[in-house]
């Protein structure tokens, strides 16, 4: 971990914080290998960091940007209890140590999205890409997890979905058309002051607190042609952007295990909160119905139930929004949450619908489309 530690000596409070021994933390650190990727791969506050080591030259304002990058992504890699490899099949996201001050996620703490393998051969997922290849190395105050990349900081949902174009390409298409991208971007003052540095075309703050069901090209694909074609046309333009909104839920972080109102209000619609038996105290289900961006009730329902294999301390998380499973679920965002569906989903029904109704209401898209793009909330 050398080239880990030259970045940690940059940071004297983190330096502190890791030297305090009354502290039981978990640490997930890249070790040198996957460093060294970094600096021949894409720019990064990393290898800006071990460039310059090497190189020596200083530019202030990037030397500010990089070491408030570095002192949060520092942060973000520490979970604030000591939690052993075996366990993390528990949780689908933890809470880190890192606090969101920039006006996103609500001011709380960043949470890092954690999965593990069913099957053997077994494997702990950070975040979709970080994988831990050495765990449970012990420290005096909690545990080290050896990992093969840098856990980096969340970008906001447009970045996160701009990270897999072969999977998001048409929704991102979508929310350009319309000009709905901006509901799901949050600039930070850092990152407005890089973005213009860098003459990138970011302007404002936007939304500190999504959640988006995001419906992938499959989900697009199975769509009637003749429906795509009228959505993706001028004329279609205002039924598009009211069913994006639909699969959001402004104002709110919604993960599996955990859900914020960013506002204080109380509109949400809870019907019910499930806890099992005693002999299995993590496992839960819930039901609520959100207010979604268009004001129509969306049906969110999420069960986490320990898994049946034999021996296997695993838990499972389904998330279905309005009746559907979603593919990928509690991606995690600057701004919000990430749930990947491969349905658009249909909002004929104010209840929760099956796949194969959600897929006849769109072959006889023609019969209610237009009349409920036109309405109002109320009507909706």
């Amino acid at each position: 971990f050398s080239e880990l530690v030259k970045i940690i000596k940059r940071d004297e409070k983190y330096v502190k914080k890791l030297d305090d021994k009354d502290l039981g933390i978990t640490f997930f650190a890249p070790n040198n290998e996957a460093l060294e990727k970094v600096r021949h791969g894409r720019s990064s506050p990393f290898s800006a960091i071990l460039d310059k080591d090497r190189r020596g030259g200083h530019d202030e304002d990037k030397d500010k940007w990089v070491r408030h990058y570095i002192h949060d992504a520092l942060q973000y890699a520490t979970l604030p209890q000591a939690i052993e490899y075996q366990q993390f099949g528990r949780n689908s996201t933890y809470t880190t140590e890192l606090h969101a001050e920039d006006g996103s996620f609500g001011g709380n703490r960043r949470r890092v999205k954690v999965e593990s393998s069913t099957f053997p051969p077994w494997k702990v997922t950070l975040n979709n890409y970080a994988v831990i290849t050495e765990s449970d190395i012990k420290a005096v105050n909690g545990l080290i997890h050896k990992l093969d990349s840098p856990l980096w900081l969340p970008p906001d949902i447009t970045d996160t979905l701009f990270l897999l174009p072969a999977e998001f390409s048409t929704t991102l298409a979508a929310l350009e058309k319309i000009a709905l991208q901006n509901r799901y971007q949050f600039n930070s003052d850092f990152s407005k002051e890089w973005n213009k540095k860098h003459q990138n075309d970011r302007h404002g703050k936007g939304f500190g607190a999504t959640t988006f069901f995001a419906p992938t090209n499959a989900a697009w694909n199975q769509l009637p042609q003749d429906l795509q074609m009228y959505l993706f046309s001028p004329f279609g333009e205002a039924t598009l952007r009211k069913l994006l909104a639909f699969h959001t839920i402004p104002n709110r972080l919604v993960y599996s295990e955990w859900y914020d109102r960013v506002h204080d209000d109380d509109d949400d619609e809870r019907r019910f909160v499930v806890k099992y038996d005693e002999d299995d105290k993590l496992g839960f289900e819930w039901d609520y119905h959100f207010r979604s961006l268009t004001g129509q009730r969306l049906p969110v329902h999420v069960k986490k139930y320990q898994s049946n294999l034999p021996g296997s301390k695993q838990y499972n998380v389904e998330v279905q929004a309005h009746g559907l499973y979603a593919r990928n679920v509690d991606t995690v965002a600057q701004n919000g949450a990430l749930h990947i569906l491969d349905d658009v989903l249909s909002p004929r029904s104010k209840e929760g619908i099956d796949k194969t109704q959600n897929q006849k209401d769109w072959n006889e898209w023609k019969e209610w489309l237009f009349d409920w793009s036109k309405k109002t909330t109320d009507e909706s």
